[in-house]
Formats: C-alpha cells, structure tokens, sequence
C-alpha cells in the first residue's frame, strides 16, 4: 500500500476531499499507528512510504505553485514514523525510501539494520537515486547526472551489501557474562572497501538483523535504471498501461534479471495503480466525481515537470518532448512511451495529459475503479495476462480509499482465495515474499 508523509502522496488535491485526514494526520503518529493497524488488520503485505529530497521548483522556475497545492510539501521524514508504527502492529511489513545520492552508504547500512532489529524483520529499502535538482541547494552535494547517479548507486550497494552480509558473522555475539565478552572480535571484520565513489573500511556498526539485507524495492523504468534493478532489487514497481502492453515490459524485466545472472523468478514485479473502489456503481461514480472535482491542473503540472526536469511552460506546444535535454527522472519519459509507444509526445501533449485527472472507467491506464468485485476481476487480468505478482496500490482518496481497500476491496479478493486471510507468525517480510526459507 502506497503511501507518503505529506497531505497529498499523490493526487494532488485530494487532501480537500471532505472526511479525509491525510492533510492534518500526515504529521501524527496516532494518525499513522490508526492506519497500519487498519491495514493489518487485513492482511496487507506492507506500507510502503514514498520520499523526496527537494521541492518541485521546475515548473515557471519556482516552487510557488508546488507549496500553494502541496505537491509532496510539506512532509516529514518517514523513517521516525515506521519506527512508530511498527509498535503499533506486529505483523505488517514497512518499506522505507532512501537515496543512494544524498546519504551515505555507511549511514544506510546503520538506519536500516536498526529499523530491522526495531520491526524484528518487517523493513524493506526503496532504493531511489533522487532526481531533483534543488535538493542539491540545500548542502546535499552535487547534482549528478541520471547515469552517473546509477553509477553510484550500483557502488553504493556493494557497501552496503558487504556492511550488512560480510562485516559480522552469525554467532559474533555471545554475550558470555563470566568471561566478560559480548562480542567475539575474531568474528567481526572491516570491508576495506575502496572504490571510485566510496571509501569505506567498517567494519558494520550493528550485529546482525533478523533480515541482515532488507527488502530491496527499487522503481526505475529507464533503461539504466532497470539495468540497476536486474542486479539488485528483489521487488521492482512497474507503472504499465494495460495488461496486455504490461506483459511486454515484465517479459522485458524478466530477461534482464536472467542476463544479470539471477533466477528471473527471483524478484517480484509489483504494478503501480489508483485504486477507487466503491461500495456500489452509484458510489464510485460519486467518488468520481468527487475526484475531477478536487483536481488541481497547476499542482499537477508542478509535480510532472519536476519529475521530466523540464518546464512545460516555458517551451511551445509542437516541441518534441524528446529534443527537450534533461536530467530528470527519465522514468518518466519512459512511462510516456509506454502509454504509447508509437506517439511522438509533445509538450503540449503532455501539459494536456498531466493537467487533467484520469478517466474514471474499468479499464483505465493505470487506474483501478469500480466496484469490489470489478476491480478484483481487472486484477486478476493483470495477474494472468501481465504476469505481475502483485500490486502497489495507490488509494484515492489518501485515507478514506486506504479504507475502502481494506473493507471493500480485501474481502472480495480474499473470497476469490487471491488473497491471504492471516499471516504467517513470525516470518520476516522477505520470508513473506519469497517463502519460509528465504
């Protein structure tokens, strides 16, 4: 379940919508403690919270607009609010995300051992590299390139796979009180890493985490980011049109990660989507309805162009998207493509796509609406045809459709026997992924 610790995590806009609390709970950790029990309350995987550093400053080269409609500002630092909410559940998974760009691995390797010593196993990393440029106005280094940010990344995970996997044996700490040893130092060890990015010598500040590594998610849909994916990630979002474009690209990913090396049934793809379900067909077209209302085309336009790293508005509207050089999160461009791959998209194309909401119909580019029993039958098209393994459902609206997930959606794909009606006490959540001996 998608979510961010800001009033609008995604649509912008819908933190209006009456009876929703994300635009005051963001900050409240009654707020997020109430939602992870909700949503383990059903069974749910885990609560993935989305992260930026920077405001989206591109569009009419400000951040006004983005601050006035609060695209992703403000919010807070997610990683308190999961040590917190992890007491208030025992089962739920979280994913947290964190920058390879502006953080070092050696602090990562830290906070993510405590957050799995902390949930006892229920931590997973989305791993981003970060893609606005006014993060960097802020102390956080240089701007890098959209490759050269791969580039460091891919380094980057080799310290802090050596800190978690390498640094401490099993069995270092022994806690022998009569001898007045906690930990064996023959077992612990230095990583002497030294690479054209990273210095690094250890050895890991934590003993070993009941996960060691956690959950590795990562979301990148450029060519070089799937690249990064194959060799890294056990669980990679995708955001596809339709089941049936969507077989292609998972077909797609499932090649690079054998190229990589690795059993390509050894990651998970997880479809992004909006879910909007209602209780009947007249309540989800209320909902609908709702939804066009609140739109806000500026906020959007706001959050589209720091994502493209380019400003709709400054350009005419026959320009080429592709002609227009950009650093920005190529994810994005790829996305286009992907919605349709034989359209040359235009800069008015895309100010006409982004400042409108999406259509509210059953079979909707990444969208989920309908019914319970409607949704549960798209989804199980996308299952069999686009051979996903799951989802990362994104609700509309922010609490009210986490909700409508929960007691609306859930029980009709639990009946289907498509989804689990308890947990399995104890496992960790990589072990809720890829089985008990994971």
């Amino acid at each position: 379940m998608f979510t961010e610790c800001s009033p609008s995590p995604q649509f912008v806009g819908m933190w209006r919508a009456p009876g929703d609390a994300t635009g005051t709970g963001y900050r409240s950790l009654d707020y997020w403690a109430a939602i992870a029990r909700r949503l383990e309350a059903a069974c749910v995987d885990a609560l993935f919270f989305a992260d930026i550093h920077g405001t989206y400053d591109v569009y009419q080269g400000s951040w006004a607009t983005a601050v006035r409609h609060a695209v992703q500002i403000p919010s807070i630092d997610p990683v308190p609010v999961v040590a917190a909410a992890a007491m208030a559940t025992t089962d739920l998974g979280f994913a947290v995300t964190y920058s390879t760009t502006y953080h070092q691995p050696y602090e990562c390797a830290r906070l993510f051992s405590t957050l799995d010593h902390l949930t006892r196993g229920r931590i997973g990393w989305n791993i981003v590299t970060s893609y606005l440029r006014s993060a960097t106005d802020n102390g956080l280094g240089e701007y890098l390139d959209h490759d050269l940010r791969y580039d460091r990344a891919d380094e980057y995970m080799e310290v802090v796979r050596a800190l978690w996997e390498r640094s401490w044996d099993d069995g270092a700490v022994v806690r022998d009180v009569d001898g007045d040893v906690f930990t064996d130092p023959s077992r612990v060890r230095a990583i002497d890493h030294q690479g054209e990015w990273f210095t690094v010598r250890g050895p890991h500040q934590c003993e070993p985490s009941p996960q060691r590594t956690p959950v590795l998610y990562q979301a990148g849909a450029s060519g070089r980011g799937m690249a990064f994916a194959a060799r890294h990630a056990e669980v990679i979002f995708l955001t596809m049109a339709d089941p049936q474009s969507g077989a292609e690209t998972v077909g797609r990913l499932r090649r690079r990660v054998a190229d990589a090396g690795r059993d390509p049934r050894s990651v998970r793809a997880l479809q992004g989507t909006m879910v909007m379900v209602g209780a009947d067909r007249a309540d989800a077209k209320r909902k609908a309805a709702q939804y066009h209302e609140l739109w806000s085309p500026e906020g959007q336009l706001a959050k589209w162009c720091g994502w493209m790293d380019i400003d709709l508005a400054a350009y005419p509207d026959d320009t080429p998207v592709d002609e227009v050089k950009n650093q920005g999160s190529q994810s994005f461009l790829g996305f286009l493509r992907g919605l349709s791959p034989e359209r040359s998209w235009t800069i008015g194309d895309v100010r006409y796509l982004v400042s409108r909401p999406r259509r509210a119909r059953r079979d909707a580019p990444m969208t989920l609406f309908g019914t319970a029993e409607e949704i549960a039958d798209r989804m199980e098209q996308w299952l069999e045809v686009a051979d996903v393994d799951g989802f990362n459902l994104i609700p509309c609206s922010p609490s009210d459709g986490l909700g409508d997930i929960c007691d609306l959606l859930i029980p009709e794909l639990q009946r289907r026997g498509m989804f689990r009606t308890a947990y399995r006490k104890g496992e960790t959540l990589r072990q809720r992924y890829f089985g008990p001996d994971a």
